[in-house]
């Protein structure tokens, strides 16, 4: 992904072009073994896979958890634990054949072997209703278009008609209409497969003693200080993970994580290379060669509260106003050069993706035009970001102060912060940032404003809803013709930068900081961002 070459190659063609690649013979024992260190700047929100949205917990839930089907390294659909399902001519029924060798383990001891059961139970919870303490946001967002599924969404039912085992290794799901949405979900860590018997429906407690499938088993947890994975011995791939423990250390500031990479003290520095040392570590021959540069599918923005009942952002005059007063340039520069300007939502590499697309170029004129068409002389309010952004927060600041918005900028550790951000109405403006790793549009579309994301937990942060526009996207994820779909998304586009929810402002590039102990780790995974399972350590 990162130099072009892994790109994520989604299915916007027709699912029956998709190969299953032949299996990786078992690797060499030399290139397997030690402990890879790691730290983040942040906090683990969750260990249950229906409730994982932020890139660290997703990455924890794709250590201890397999997904039905997965990606292979070059983007494309591969088996997980299941082969790729056979799909009937309508694109209605999937069905699933599930290996047979695959064993839950909890503490390095197995549990019991993994059935159809199991993968229906786990995609009947992504729906339900019930589950503590909050529903997973997955389901009225992706999985609507299963046979029966609203019926669990809407408590009337525990199951989806539309998901049936007809027997230990068969899974079938039917559809009552075409959505490329579907396997995306199942081949990300929110299609992990869960225990029917130990899931249950509180997230809490499955999150604080996690029993899956994965390469890896937790094995502690101390909030705020770190997480510590070991090899699970039963695990059904030969040739994973390549580490045999992984240490995760939390809480730690990017700078710091910088120095204890560059002396070898540490083996991933999972922030971004902050902008106060980019120059001189991106300078240091010594240390040039061990940064991973990846442009990611992602883009960085900031929401505006559209609809709550105390935010000045209601009147879509104000927020394009907004949308005009920033200046992008500059917040590009605080970054240290590190990506490209976003004029709107979707990235340059996604279909339908266009650099030229800027709605909102930077005019402060224009912005005091508007806030004076709105009859608007200012107001104060509140923006949300993390210790790390607070620099491109305060900048915004700036730039909005000259149009009479006094925004003061509350910078919260990252857990705090996504508490606050994905809580109803919580936060009036929020610097944040939105990645996929399938190059689909709708997945840089509808989490971001469709109802169904509105949700407290979910992704649509500006709280925005608007049924027209979400029935027009429901109908375009049953688009399979690649033109076509890049003709609706853009209009689709053009429609939602015309309300402006949220502010586009950059695609990043992501820069992070390695030892000289993974020869092998040269880009960033396109999905799980750090895949920390496949790095064989130098020993």
């Amino acid at each position: 992904m990162g130099h072009g070459n892994r790109r994520r190659a989604l299915a916007l063609c027709a699912l029956l072009a998709l190969t299953i690649l032949p299996g990786t013979a078992a690797s060499a024992q030399d290139d397997t073994g030690g402990t890879l260190t790691f730290a983040v700047s942040t906090d683990v929100s969750t260990f249950d896979p229906s409730l994982a949205y932020d890139a660290l917990s997703q990455e924890m839930v794709h250590l201890t958890f397999d997904s039905l089907i997965t990606f292979d390294d070059e983007g494309a659909f591969a088996p997980g634990l299941a082969d790729l399902p056979i799909i009937s001519a309508d694109g209605l029924t999937y069905t699933f054949s599930i290996r047979p060798d695959v064993s839950f383990v909890r503490h390095g001891e197995i549990v019991r072997t993994m059935t159809a059961d199991d993968v229906v139970a786990s995609i009947n919870r992504l729906l339900r209703p019930d589950v503590v303490p909050y529903p997973s946001p997955i389901g009225p967002s992706y999985l609507t278009a299963i046979v029966g599924a609203q019926a669990v969404l809407d408590g009337t039912a525990d199951t989806a008609s539309g998901i049936t085992a007809p027997d230990d290794h068969t899974v079938q799901l039917t559809l009552d209409h075409p959505d490329r949405g579907v396997l995306n979900i199942l081949a990300s860590s929110f299609g992990a497969v869960l225990p029917a018997e130990l899931a249950g429906t509180d997230a809490t407690a499955f999150g604080a003693d996690p029993v899956g499938t994965g390469p890896y088993t937790l094995e502690s947890y101390t909030p705020g200080v770190g997480v510590t994975f070991a090899r699970n011995p039963h695990y059904w791939q030969p040739d994973m993970p390549k580490a045999d423990a992984i240490d995760v250390r939390l809480l730690v500031p990017p700078d710091v994580q910088v120095q204890q990479a560059s002396s070898g003290d540490l083996d991933i520095a999972g922030d971004q290379i902050p902008s106060t040392d980019w120059t001189t570590v991106s300078g240091d021959p010594a240390l040039a060669d061990r940064i991973v540069a990846t442009d990611p599918l992602e883009f960085v923005y900031l929401t505006l509260d559209t609809s709550g009942p105390d935010s000045p952002f209601t009147d879509p005059l104000v927020r394009r106003a907004v949308s005009h007063a920033i200046d992008k340039q500059n917040l590009l520069r605080l970054a240290g050069g590190r990506g490209t300007i976003a004029g709107c939502l979707l990235p340059p590499a996604v279909p339908g993706g266009d650099t030229t697309c800027d709605p909102y170029p930077y005019s402060v004129d224009t912005a005091k035009a508007l806030m004076s068409e709105a009859g608007n002389t200012g107001f104060a309010t509140q923006l949300y970001t993390t210790p790390t952004s607070r620099d491109l927060g305060e900048s915004i600041a700036t730039d909005l102060a000259v149009i009479g918005i006094d925004v003061e900028v509350i910078a919260q550790d990252f857990d705090v912060f996504l508490g606050t951000v994905t809580a109803r109405h919580g936060a009036p403006m929020a610097f944040t940032g939105w990645g996929s790793g399938f190059p689909d549009p709708f997945e840089f579309i509808d989490p971001l404003v469709t109802c169904a994301a509105a949700v407290e937990g979910g992704s649509n942060l500006s709280w925005y809803c608007d049924p027209e526009l979400d029935a027009d996207l429901a109908a375009a994820r049953q688009l399979t013709d690649r033109d076509q779909i890049i003709s609706t998304y853009a209009a689709l586009q053009d429609r939602v930068m015309e309300a402006a929810p949220i502010v586009p402002l950059r695609f990043p590039t992501r820069t992070i900081l390695k030892s000289d102990r993974l020869p092998t780790f040269t880009e960033l995974d396109p999905v799980w961002i750090w895949d920390l399972a496949s790095y064989p350590i130098t020993q």
